[in-house]
């Protein structure tokens, strides 16, 4: 033994003696203790013992995984002599076991054979039962398969392989093979030190990996915040200021961003398009295609004539650009304000409420309403015209509001919308503010599956 000192004893303290003298009573059968095997002994112990503590403080200075486990296994490698040593991961999906570090003379070739079904091997037993194992000669275990040996060229003669497991979870194995030196295998107090190291980097491997949990999730928040910001950035700030109406409107996503959307587009000749519009799904994917559909709809607003003809060419639009199956329902309304009349397309959309001093209906019918929008090119969308008397109201609204459940899985429905618009407030945000509230009511501690947007049209 050479480059130790008593200093350097001396130097690692009272830990070293405190941990000698507990290996005593835990392992009074292993050799250190003998007076027979004299200073060497102890020294290459106190080394052995060193090196496990060296592992500890790397262990617990190091949150990228990846590092972590390499050096960890490199450590493991020196402190127990050993010929190769093998980290493998359990696949949480499969129960496989997955080669994350290979270190020896055929590492390389051992990390190609990748992955250990569930439950094969010495490994596949250990990291079933949770029990570590010392094996003097692995040829002799049943579960012990030559057929990587062959692969590789390597003979596997004995072998310390133990679970990683943390918070009762067994994230996977440390395998130690092959002790270069006399008596060429590895001993109880060994297989002892092999847990402990085991148990630690168990528990870094958890600690980094809700570590990179966390920065994914900080992340995604910071994604999703950015996304809710382009989403609201292309709603109307401001709501049209024209005498003789009034307008309301309210868009809640049941996430943190969604595909509900509504825009008023001021056109020549006195009219405003209205559009009030549902994308398929949820979340990025959606507000992003709710985006650019945005701004399609505010050109060809004023290159299409027509509710129909723009339908018509957005729909085109979106069936060569559409990819994924997403599609949009929306209906289109093109308002001449002063002779309070409208025109109106549908894609696939719910029908829009009239009611006036009287009663309450559903614009539309089954046979007017298109397709919804980014499904079949080519369709030909039909429009109707309607008048609005004074004093009437004309509601826009997406499935949120009617496929809202309560806890029996109940839909709000159409006749508790219709009650709400019947009860006839003055003011358009008045009736917007009732039917959210109705709906908060009717869903209360259940919460809401998908956006809420509802547009009101008052004529005075």
């Amino acid at each position: 033994m050479t480059g130790f000192s008593l200093g350097r004893l001396t130097n690692r303290g009272r830990l070293y003696i405190d941990f000698l003298k507990m290996m005593e009573k835990t392992s009074p059968d292993t050799a250190f203790f003998d007076p027979s095997t004299g200073l060497e002994a102890c020294i290459s112990k106190v080394e052995r013992l060193s090196n496990c503590i060296d592992i500890a403080n790397l262990i617990n200075s190091e949150l990228s995984i990846g590092r972590l486990l390499t050096r960890v296994m490199e450590a493991t490698k020196k402190t127990f002599s050993a010929d190769s040593v093998s980290l493998l991961l359990m696949d949480e999906e499969t129960g496989d076991l997955i080669f994350q570090i290979a270190l020896g003379e055929k590492g390389d070739e051992i990390k190609e054979i990748f992955r250990l079904k569930k439950g094969r091997g010495i490994a596949g037993l250990v990291a079933k039962t949770g029990t570590p194992m010392n094996l003097k000669d692995v040829y002799g275990h049943p579960n012990f398969s030559p057929i990587h040996d062959q692969k590789t060229g390597y003979r596997t003669r004995a072998m310390l392989c133990v679970p990683l497991k943390a918070r009762g979870i067994t994230l996977g194995v440390i395998q130690v093979m092959n002790k270069r030196c006399t008596p060429f295998c590895f001993s109880n107090e060994e297989l002892d030190m092999l847990v402990t190291i085991a148990s630690s980097a168990a528990v870094a491997i958890d600690t980094a990996k809700m570590h990179q949990l966390i920065l994914e999730k900080q992340t995604l928040e910071r994604d999703l915040a950015l996304a809710k910001e382009v989403q609201e950035s292309f709603l109307p700030q401001t709501l049209p200021d024209i005498p003789g109406y009034g307008f309301a409107a309210m868009n809640q996503p049941a996430l943190e961003i969604g595909g509900d959307f509504y825009n008023f587009f001021p056109l020549p000749d006195k009219r405003l398009g209205i559009v009030l519009g549902d994308v398929s799904g949820k979340g990025i994917s959606a507000s992003l295609f709710m985006a650019r559909l945005t701004s399609d709809l505010q050109y060809y607003a004023l290159v299409c004539q027509t509710p129909s003809r723009l339908l018509e060419q957005i729909n085109n639009l979106l069936c060569e650009r559409t990819k994924g199956g997403m599609f949009v329902t929306l209906v289109y309304i093109l308002l001449d304000l002063p002779k309070r009349k409208i025109q109106f397309s549908n894609a696939g959309h719910l029908f829009p409420v009239y009611a006036d001093q009287n009663s309450a209906c559903l614009l539309g019918s089954d046979h007017t309403k298109g397709p919804p929008l980014g499904i079949i090119p080519g369709t030909t969308y039909e429009q109707e015209t309607f008048d609005l008397a004074k004093g009437s109201c004309l509601t826009v609204y997406t499935d949120g509001i009617t496929e809202a459940r309560n806890g029996s899985g109940e839909f709000y429905g159409m006749e508790r919308l219709l009650r709400e618009i019947l009860k006839k407030p003055k003011d358009p945000k008045i009736l917007i503010r009732d039917i959210a509230a109705s709906v908060d009511r009717y869903t209360m501690g259940h919460g809401r599956s998908d956006d809420l947007t509802l547009l009101t049209i008052k004529v005075d």
